[in-house]
């Protein structure tokens, strides 16, 4: 299996956690790291000398630089893309709770690296992705439907991914599902409905911080509808809940 790896670097102090993660990925894997900063990526330098570093604008968050990287790959050479990123603690302000586990914190980034934390978890989700329906897999907790969002202004969000892909909002209403926070395992073909438009910088906004729906959330909610629209599933990645249980009891 021929794997593509894309991780987005802009908070250096996490790229030690994603360095472990990647190098549970064995077998033939394309490193790309993305970056808005040079001083963001010295550790991926000396880490992965041979990985593909890739300058990007700052805007759309890790989305853009992830779109940016994929559009210019062969599709057809890779059986599989991975997408990570630095995505730092929830701040002390914020409280998130998502399908009855609580976000704050460090929890959020756990829950997205589950699936290739250790080596028997990104096994897990090779054994998942090796099923022909299908084609993304992520961590259980951070798989969300529309109905799962309380707050109006994402729901909006969500319906503009689904128009942006040409899909009836009625349809996708229920049944569509995106990653909140956008690390996943994917197949190929389950992004092509996606990338049937171009996209460039100019399409995405600055930072606008934590509760401004951007270009950058529609496209996150587009990327999981992507696999739906190509006809395939998403797998809820599902490794073991102890010790994040006995995080939450003492946090």
């Amino acid at each position: 299996m021929r794997i593509a790896v894309i991780v987005h670097v802009f908070y250096p102090e996490f790229w030690p956690e994603l360095a472990r993660c990647i190098r549970n990925i064995d077998g033939d894997r394309d490193l790309f790291v993305t970056f808005v900063d040079e001083t963001a990526v010295e550790g991926a330098r000396r880490d992965f000398p041979d990985a593909h570093f890739v300058r990007c604008e700052n805007r759309g968050y890790d989305v853009w630089p992830f779109l940016k990287v994929v559009q210019e790959l062969d599709l057809t050479a890779y059986d599989c893309i991975v997408k990570l990123h630095t995505k730092r603690d929830v701040v002390d302000d914020f409280k998130y709770e998502f399908n009855h586990a609580v976000f704050n914190g460090s929890a959020w980034r756990e829950f997205l690296l589950g699936f290739v934390k250790t080596p028997k978890a990104w096994r897990k989700t090779l054994k998942a992705l090796a099923r022909p329906s299908i084609g993304l897999v992520a961590d259980r907790h951070v798989i969300l439907r529309r109905r799962d969002v309380p707050i109006a202004r994402t729901r909006e969000t969500f319906d503009r991914a689904a128009e942006l892909l040409g899909l009836s909002v009625e349809e996708m209403r229920h049944a569509g599902q995106y990653v909140a926070g956008t690390m996943f395992a994917v197949k190929p073909a389950a992004l092509r409905p996606l990338l049937k438009r171009t996209f460039t910088a100019d399409d995405f906004e600055l930072p606008q911080g934590h509760l401004t729906e951007t270009f950058a959330h529609v496209l996150e909610r587009a990327m999981g509808l992507s696999v739906s629209a190509a006809g395939l599933r998403l797998a809820a990645f599902n490794g073991s809940l102890f010790w994040r249980r006995l995080v939450y009891l003492f946090r």
